[in-house]
C-alpha cells in the first residue's frame, strides 16, 4: 500500500468493466493468474471481499459495489483534470448525442444547460432526443443518456446529477366535499391522474408505514404538463415532481392532501459506457453537468 491508496485498483476496475478475469488480462497485457493474484492481494490489504468468484459466474460484493463506484467516479475525476490541463489550450470539437427524459425537465432545466455548454465549447454539437422510451445506449449509438428515477442493473456508468421529491396533490376545487383522507388507500375511491409510473408507493412519515397503490387512472398520459393542467381543473389526484407544481403549492393552487404520508424522491442520472475510451468532449459535459447541478441544489 502506498500514500494510503492500495494498489490493483486499475486491475480491479478492469476486471469488474469486463466481467472476467482472462479479459481484463488481456486488456492489461498479463497473465490470467497475476491478475487475481492482484485483486487478492487488494481484497487481503482493504480487509473486505469485492467480488464473489465462482467456476461460472464474478459478481460484486456490496463492498465491492461501493468500492467500483466510488473509484471510478475518482478515478475519471482524475482523468478529466489531467486531459483538461493537457487539452488547455485547445477547443472541444465533434458531436454529442443525448438521449434524456423531456418534458419540462427536459425542455426548461437540462436544455439550457446544454446551451450554455455549447456557448462555451461552440465547436461542439449537440443532438439531443427526448424520449421517455428506455433505449438501449450503445445500440442505438447514443453517447450518453439522462433518465428519472430507478434505474435497471446495467453495465453503464451512472452519475447523479440531482434528486427531486414527489408529491400527491390536488386542486382545493376538486377536494370540496371529500372528508379528509387519512391513509392512501382512500385514493381508491377517488379518479386518479394516470402520469407514466403505474404503482404509487407511499410511505408514513411517522410509522414509516408503507403502502403501493395501482394507479387506474380516469385520465392517462405520460406528458407530466397535461397531468399537471388536469389536477388543476380538479380533474383528480396526481402524481407530481417538485419541480412542476411549487409555484402552485406556494399559491395554494394545488395542495397535498394526506400530508402524513410521502411519496419517494426521483433521482435523475447521467449514463455513459464503462469505457476508457470515452471522449473528452462527454466527459467535460458530464463534469459540467454535475457542476451545474450541484450549484442549484
Amino acid at each position: 500500500m502506498t500514500s494510503g491508496f492500495p494498489d490493483g485498483i486499475r486491475e480491479f476496475l478492469t476486471v469488474v468493466e469486463e466481467q472476467s478475469f482472462s479479459k481484463a488480462a488481456d486488456q492489461l497485457g498479463v497473465s490470467r493468474a497475476r491478475v487475481s493474484q492482484i485483486i487478492s492481494r487488494l481484497e487481503k490489504e482493504m480487509g473486505v471481499q469485492l467480488l464473489y468468484r465462482s467456476t461460472r459466474s464474478l459478481s460484486l460484493s456490496p463492498a465491492g459495489e461501493t468500492f467500483y463506484h466510488l473509484s471510478r467516479q475518482g478515478i475519471d475525476q482524475l482523468e478529466h483534470a489531467v486531459q483538461s490541463a493537457q487539452n488547455a489550450n485547445e477547443s472541444l470539437s465533434g458531436n454529442i448525442r443525448i438521449n434524456a427524459v423531456g418534458g419540462l425537465f427536459g425542455e426548461q432545466i437540462l436544455a439550457p444547460l446544454l446551451l450554455g455548454f455549447m456557448q462555451n465549447n461552440p465547436n461542439v454539437e449537440i443532438d439531443l432526443s427526448f424520449s421517455s422510451s428506455r433505449v438501449d445506449l450503445i445500440e442505438a449509438q447514443y453517447d450518453l443518456v439522462i433518465r428519472m428515477g430507478t434505474l435497471e442493473n446495467s453495465n453503464l456508468i451512472g452519475r447523479k446529477l440531482t434528486r427531486y421529491s414527489n408529491h400527491l396533490v390536488a386542486a382545493p376545487s376538486f377536494l370540496e366535499g371529500i372528508e379528509a383522507l387519512s391513509h392512501p388507500k382512500a385514493l381508491l375511491d377517488y379518479p386518479l391522474i394516470k402520469g407514466s409510473v403505474k404503482r404509487w408507493t407511499f410511505t408514513h412519515k411517522i410509522s414509516q408505514e408503507k403502502y403501493e397503490l395501482p394507479v387506474q387512472g380516469k385520465l392517462k398520459c405520460a406528458n407530466g404538463h397535461v397531468t399537471k393542467l388536469a389536477a388543476l381543473a380538479g380533474a383528480g389526484f396526481s402524481r407530481q415532481p417538485s419541480y412542476y407544481i411549487e409555484r402552485e403549492l406556494a399559491s395554494g393552487a394545488l395542495v397535498e392532501p394526506i400530508p402524513n404520508w410521502q411519496l419517494p424522491s426521483s433521482d435523475v442520472t447521467v449514463l455513459y459506457p464503462q469505457s476508457r475510451n470515452t471522449s473528452l468532449r462527454v466527459k467535460a459535459l458530464v463534469n459540467y453537468l454535475l457542476d451545474a447541478f450541484q450549484s442549484h441544489d
